[in-house]
């Protein structure tokens, strides 16, 4: 019978000594191919000529089976090689939580390394928990032989002497079947101990985790999540900040108050009632985070004071502002005041480049005064300062604010 384009799954199937046959998909693959003319000219026939000896026609036989054979376990090669036989797989896909918001590359994916580029905006990298992230699992089926179930997936810290440790919890779990979801909350550590004391603008800060499974699981996940911290030095005094007082109503400037305090005894000032204010202005080319303390003259008290009541407002609009182009109808015009009670720490705040940030703290002076109590200078002093984000304005000021920070302003008085 002549095998010119019939299927080769029978010759194929000789191959399989042990009578067990190859597995179902590469017999679905094998049928599909057909030997060309070409491949059988490849196979010896005897020569064209009287009949040879029986043992003569045996031996040529036994060639072409060979060669036969030895064709189609070529072709059963070749077609293995090329079937992708696809194991189960986790889905990873990372989400931030906290902390600064990185860029993320090649997330929610089965493969490969999961990329978080995170920037820090300072002359330093700060220490201690830096970031954190969701790190989402998903069991999905593959194309080809599944899964091994239960299977143990385990994320590890590679490279315990970086100086970016990422610690995730849980670190282990055991996925019961395809359709398994799990998660692990991960937590960006600096390791300062790790760190050059002098870093540079551009300085990186390397981290990963790798995700594996038994390799008897039949269960792919990716390779590694890396983590690439970038320190941006700022080149100049980006961030702007400003101390002044206004009128509490209108918010024109205010420099100068008069004291009444009939008998010595202070009662009231004219206007009766000022806002201290602070302005940060960012014009940095990214945004920036910091804490922001507002601090009165020691004969000044918030307004309301010690009962219920919002004595501190604040405001964000687009722009770069300073005192001379200041106007506040601008911050209010903007729909973005916040009430924050009677707070003078402001925590935690950040500032989109190009953007400014008006805070107003109402306030007068104490009830209970002796002129003998008032500044021998002959004036009030005000001031702003900012932080660190997150630091309830304690530690040393921020670095690359100017004019000046703290920033302090002067309200001269008259006893009336």
């Amino acid at each position: 019978m002549s095998l010119i384009g019939k299927p080769i799954v029978a010759v194929g199937l000789a191959i399989f000594r042990d009578g067990s046959g190859p597995p179902a998909n590469i017999v679905q693959h094998l049928s599909l191919a057909r030997i060309s003319q070409r491949d059988m000219n490849r196979i010896p026939r005897p020569p064209s000529q009287p009949a040879e000896t029986g043992k003569k026609e045996e031996e040529y036989s036994m060639k072409g089976k060979a060669r036969l054979t030895g064709l189609a376990l070529a072709l059963l090669l070749a077609l293995v090689s090329t079937t992708a036989w696809g194991n189960d797989k986790i889905i990873s896909t990372v989400t931030p939580v906290s902390g600064p918001t990185p860029i993320i590359e090649v997330n929610g994916v089965a493969q490969g390394n999961i990329r978080l580029n995170y920037t820090v905006q300072g002359t330093t990298f700060p220490c201690g928990p830096f970031a954190e992230f969701d790190l989402g699992l998903e069991d999905q089926r593959g194309t080809g032989q599944g899964g091994t179930y239960p299977a143990e997936l385990k994320l590890s810290v590679s490279g315990n002497g970086t100086p970016v440790q990422l610690l995730p919890s849980p670190d282990e779990f055991s996925v019961g079947s395809v359709g398994w979801k799990g998660s692990s909350r991960v937590t960006v550590y600096i390791n300062c101990s790790k760190v050059s004391t002098t870093p540079s603008d551009g300085d990186v800060l390397d981290g990963q985790m790798n995700e594996s499974t038994p390799p008897q699981a039949h269960l792919d996940t990716i390779t590694t999540v890396q983590v690439h911290i970038t320190l941006a030095v700022p080149t100049a005094d980006c961030l702007k900040l400003y101390s002044f007082e206004s009128y509490q109503d209108t918010g024109d400037l205010l420099s100068h108050v008069d004291v009444r305090a009939p008998s010595g005894n202070v009662r009231s000032t004219n206007p009766g009632q000022v806002s201290v204010d602070a302005m940060v202005v960012n014009t940095c080319q990214w945004d920036k985070s910091f804490d922001l303390l507002v601090s009165l003259d020691p004969d000044w008290q918030t307004n309301p004071s010690g009962n219920p009541g919002n004595a501190t407002f604040t405001y964000t609009t687009a722009g770069e502002y300073d005192l001379s182009t200041y106007n506040f109808n601008t911050f209010d015009a903007s729909g973005t005041e916040t009430k924050q009670g009677q707070k003078l720490c402001l925590t935690n705040l950040t500032l989109p480049a190009g953007d400014s940030f008006l805070t107003r703290v109402h306030s007068a002076i104490k009830d209970g005064l002796s002129t003998s109590d008032l500044p021998i200078d002959g004036d009030f002093d005000f001031s702003a300062t900012l932080y660190s984000a997150n630091t309830t304005c304690t530690g040393d000021p921020l670095a690359g604010v100017g004019p000046i920070n703290p920033d302090t302003s002067h309200l001269t008085y008259t006893v009336k």
